[in-house]
C-alpha cells in the first residue's frame, strides 16, 4: 500500500507541473565552433556547454548536400552530444574521417517538441543573426515552397569554412539545423 501511495504522489507532482510557454523557452545562441576542433577537444567543449554524450545504434551517413566532396572521404560514425539549453534540446554531431580522425563537419540540430510552444522559426532567425555577426557577412538566403511544405536555406563561405543553415516547416518551422563544414 505504501508503494502505491508513493507512486500516486509522484504522478500527482508530474501532472501539476506548469505548462511550458514561449516566454519560458529562453532562446539563446548555442555555442557554435567556428575554428576546427580536434577530436580530443570534443569532451572538454561539451563539458563546458553541458553536453551529455549520446550513444546511438543507428548507422548515420552524411549526404552530398551536407558534404559535397563526400566521395573523397570515409567517415566514421559521428560523436553525438545533447545539450539541454534553456528548455531546448540541442543535438550536436561531430563528423570525422576514419583514417585521420579530423573533424570535418559539425551539425547542430533542433526539432520542434510538440509539448512546447513553437520556437523553431525564432531560433532559426537568432542563429542566422549570430552567425552573420560572427563572420561579419550576410549569408545568401533562398526560400523554397513545395506543395504543403517550405524551407529557407542560408549559406556563408569564407576561406576556412562553409556554413549551411536551414529551417523546414509546414505551417510553422518544424526543424532547424546549422552545419559547419571546415575547409
Amino acid at each position: 500500500m505504501k508503494v502505491f501511495l508513493q507512486i500516486f504522489i509522484i504522478l500527482l507532482l508530474f501532472n501539476c507541473r506548469q505548462k511550458v510557454t514561449l516566454k519560458d523557452i529562453r532562446l539563446q545562441s548555442t555555442v557554435i565552433e567556428y575554428k576546427q576542433p580536434k577530436i580530443s577537444d570534443i569532451q572538454s567543449i561539451e563539458k563546458i556547454n553541458g553536453g551529455i554524450k549520446y550513444y546511438n545504434n543507428v548507422d548515420i551517413r552524411l549526404s552530398k548536400e551536407y558534404f559535397p566532396e563526400i566521395e573523397k572521404y570515409e567517415f566514421e560514425q559521428p560523436i553525438i552530444y545533447h545539450r539541454d539549453t534553456a528548455n531546448l534540446d540541442t543535438q550536436i554531431s561531430y563528423f570525422f574521417t576514419k583514417n585521420d580522425s579530423i573533424i570535418r563537419l559539425i551539425e547542430y540540430s533542433w526539432d520542434q517538441d510538440q509539448k512546447k510552444e513553437l520556437f523553431i522559426d525564432k531560433l532559426y532567425r537568432l542563429n542566422k543573426s549570430n552567425i552573420a555577426k560572427e563572420l561579419k557577412m550576410d549569408g545568401s538566403e533562398k526560400t523554397e515552397q513545395v506543395d504543403y511544405w517550405w524551407q529557407k536555406i542560408i549559406r556563408w563561405d569564407n576561406n576556412n569554412l562553409h556554413i549551411y543553415s536551414f529551417v523546414f516547416g509546414i505551417d510553422e518551422g518544424q526543424r532547424t539545423r546549422v552545419i559547419v563544414r571546415f575547409k
